[in-house]
């Protein structure tokens, strides 16, 4: 059926354009559904039939639209019929002029007509007058929300808070008297904790090692290392919220921190190193000595490999891959370069009173440290007054400052300072008051002295190489004949050895007497 573009008759075909920009509208309910409400009340009214219904979810200010550009090309197919295009009030059609006059042109040139219950359109000079002032009023509209609602994001920021979307790890959760604040969520919480703190000792040695122990969790099958590195850099992880482009330095946020700053420092001083080699992807479960063990021959790394025999079956073997070694491609079994490891590592597990004495020593230790802490925590309380008046001088001088490029070197400056100043003020804290007794912060420690066998027996590849990094202080030679040359062990087994060797004392110089008295006896022959 035919109609008239500026009084259409009832009885035309009509299709209704609904449109929200998020989720938000849905929950107060200016969504998808009360608009087609109102649109199917105003077609009956009229006496159109609605044949189509197209729901949009996306800012009014943008003309590329799927929904909108379904919509155009259903008119296309329908453009010698004509249909009419209903929408609940202009700016749910668009929130700006450049927007609102471009949709408007593609559906009249597709051959449709724009109808509302609430707008009058037209193609005079009156009728655009007054669709370009409602235009206008809702551009307006659009623009007082974006910058109140910055405004209000910009507040919250500074009071500690944090307004943008949840970061991975966290979910937001109302809080009486606060609004939404972040909270952690379990069990990604623990992980990402677990991944930055071993990123920071060196339990991870690359981002690609970090990336491999969050794959190796379901909840992050999907991780990237676009999001790995946003893991290391992010601070709000360390219980801080801050926005450079906002002119809001870091301050310590309102949420619960995965890490100290002091880690996360570690974690940024540690990406800024020199880029460390990619673990091998070939590194597995099958073969944890892999390039951790090297040919006594000539001091490189062996490989591994699967070799098939001829019945068929896979055998596991190491061998030396070096071209001018004269141990190159002799293979050694699996079950016997691993076997002469465990037995190694058992031997390498020091005896319980040298490890009661150890544990003994660094309680001292610890006794001591405790007791200048205090001295500590006033040593730093200092550095926070001298970097505080090293920022006010830094201030005025900006103030005074009429060279672009020195006020950004003093601004650069006075973040370093903030940074600075956050540390310091961490350090100071920490030092008052440790967060752990001495059993607590040593017990996964002396566990692991007392007996690194048994995190190997855990079968990890993650465990397993934590065990040879800090049980032992450089590769392992191997001889295929005669098994593994003497390891160089890390520091903390040096010493426990130290320890039991300084036990064990010679004789001194005076006669020994007998304690059991020896009987006579007769030689048939002399004694020579």
């Amino acid at each position: 059926m035919r109609f008239d573009n500026t009084h259409p008759k009832p009885g035309a075909l009509a299709v209704i354009y609904c449109r929200v920009s998020d989720e938000e509208q849905v929950k107060k309910g200016h969504g998808l559904h009360s608009q087609e409400a109102v649109c199917r009340e105003f077609a009956e009214r009229r006496g159109f039939e609605v044949v189509k219904v197209f729901h949009e979810n996306l800012t009014g200010s943008a003309t590329n639209r799927p929904a909108m550009n379904d919509l155009i090309a259903y008119l296309r197919k329908h453009k010698r019929e004509g249909r009419l295009v209903i929408i609940d009030d202009i700016s749910r059609f668009a929130r700006g002029h450049k927007a609102h006059w471009a949709l408007r042109d593609q559906i009249k040139e597709a051959g449709g007509v724009l109808v509302s219950p609430n707008v009058q359109f037209g193609d005079n000079a009156d009728a655009r007058l007054v669709e370009g002032m409602l235009v206008t009023m809702a551009e307006h509209q659009r623009n007082k929300n974006a910058e109140q609602t910055l405004s209000r994001m910009r507040g919250r920021l500074m009071n500690g808070f944090w307004p943008f979307y949840t970061p991975r790890g966290y979910r937001h959760a109302h809080s009486r008297g606060e609004g939404k604040i972040l909270v952690r969520d379990e069990p990604d919480a623990s992980i990402i904790q677990e991944a930055l703190e071993g990123f920071a000792s060196g339990r991870f040695q690359s981002r690609a090692e970090v990336k491999r122990f969050l794959s190796a969790h379901p909840s992050f099958s999907e991780v990237n290392n676009q999001l790995t590195q946003l893991f290391l850099t992010r601070p709000i992880y360390a219980g801080y919220v801050g926005k450079e482009e906002w002119g809001i330095p870091l301050r310590e946020g309102r949420h619960e921190a995965l890490i100290d700053f002091e880690t996360f420092e570690r974690i940024q001083s540690r990406l800024r190193e020199k880029p460390k080699a990619p673990a091998r992807k070939d590194i597995r479960a099958d073969f944890p000595l892999r390039n951790m063990v090297a040919c006594a021959e000539c001091g490189n790394p062996m490989t591994s490999c699967w070799s098939k025999s001829k019945t068929g079956a896979k055998h596991p073997y190491y061998y030396c891959f070096e071209k001018t070694c004269p141990e190159r491609g002799k293979s050694i079994r699996r079950a016997q370069l691993e076997g002469d490891f465990e037995a190694l590592l058992q031997n390498v597990t020091p005896a319980p009173s040298f490890l009661k004495l150890a544990t003994a020593l660094f309680k001292d230790a610890w006794d001591q440290r405790s007791k200048q802490a205090q001295r500590i925590a006033e040593a730093c309380r200092a550095e926070i007054l001298q970097t505080e008046r090293q920022i006010g001088k830094l201030l005025d001088r900006i103030v005074s400052a009429t060279s672009d490029g020195i006020i950004n070197a003093y601004e650069k400056r006075v973040a370093e300072l903030e940074r600075h100043k956050i540390l310091m003020s961490e350090r100071a804290e920490k030092s008052a008051m440790p967060r752990h007794t001495f059993e607590e912060s040593f017990e996964l420690a002396l566990g692991f002295l007392a007996s690194p066998y048994n995190l190997w027996k855990s079968g990890k590849i993650e465990d397993r190489k934590l065990v040879l990094r800090l049980t032992f202080g450089e590769l392992l030679r191997y001889d295929r004949k005669t098994g593994f040359r003497t390891p160089k062990t890390s520091f903390p087994f040096k010493v426990l050895a130290d320890i039991s060797a300084g036990l064990k004392q010679m004789a001194e110089g005076v006669r020994f007497e007998l304690t059991v008295p020896l009987r006579a006896r007769r030689f048939s022959r002399p004694v020579p």
